[in-house]
């Protein structure tokens, strides 16, 4: 029940005026409700500004080629006891930029600078010619480093994708993790590439242990079913030669004028 201020009659339900007196009443109309709180994205997933992504990539890659970090130790564990290394490594947390610039970068250097070696210093032999050329050297070096970093980055995004119908947990953080870590003895054995074709069977047998890490991290970091994990790993092959063939191509139409310019001595 309600009352005029002015004369105190009682008002009727909704009255705007007053039987009595004719004062005009106010009519409180209830505040508009808060708009819907929009939750907040992770942390990993809010985009950075590149100059910050900048700045931690060039501190990540720094930290690790001075030895302030953990990489040497990584390497010996994920070549030693890989089991325990990826229990270790499932525990932490996943940052792409130090991850890429902090591991992945200085060890693709590795297959670069030989590479670069092979072609720009020692020279590459075919059908009785030695071709020989610092420009070549440089595009081979640039496509081992590019190829890594795009390749690592890709494979983990199809591995990531085909998580689901492996039963397996999707997490791009974590996959990449996976893919990144697994390539280690590949990158390790590059320097063997400048023993030629013995050197090319190291190499090889490094991809093949690869392989087995990948095959001990899926169920770690992918949390994938034991009698899944086989089959995951196959697709996640055939999706790895079908990515390194693409981002090869890509790169070398790229790159291809100075390779061809370089071994021709233009």
């Amino acid at each position: 029940m309600k009352f005029c201020p002015q004369c105190g009659s009682e008002l009727k339900e909704g009255a705007r005026f007053c039987a009595g007196c004719g004062f005009q009443i106010t009519v409180q109309q209830a505040p508009p409700p808060p708009p819907p709180a929009v939750p907040s994205q992770p942390s990993w997933q809010q985009p950075e500004p590149a100059y910050t992504q900048a700045s931690q990539a060039t501190n990540a890659f720094t930290d690790a080629v001075s030895g302030n970090t953990n990489l040497v130790q990584r390497v010996i564990n994920l070549l030693t006891k890989p089991k325990q290394e990826w229990l270790v490594i499932n525990g932490e947390k996943a940052e792409t930029v130090k991850l890429l610039a902090g591991y992945v970068l200085v060890l693709s250097l590795i297959p670069a600078l030989t590479f670069f070696i092979k072609y720009g210093v020692i020279g590459s032999t075919a059908w009785g010619v030695t071709y020989r050329s610092i420009s070549g050297g440089i595009s081979q070096a640039l496509l081992q480093l590019l190829s890594a970093l795009i390749g690592v980055y890709l494979f983990a995004w199809v591995i990531d994708l085909l998580a689901a119908s492996f039963d397996s947990e999707k997490n791009l953080g974590k996959t990449l993790q996976l893919a990144a870590y697994a390539y280690t003895p590949i990158w390790i054995l590059g320097i063997l590439n400048l023993l030629g074709t013995f050197g090319s069977l190291l190499v090889f047998l490094g991809a093949v242990y690869t392989l087995y890490l990948m095959y001990l991290g899926i169920p770690v970091l992918k949390r994938t079913p034991q009698d899944k994990v086989t089959g995951y790993l196959v697709i996640s092959i055939i999706a790895l030669f079908v990515i390194y063939l693409v981002v090869a191509l890509i790169l070398g139409l790229l790159l291809g004028l100075v390779f061809v310019s370089g071994i021709r001595g233009i």
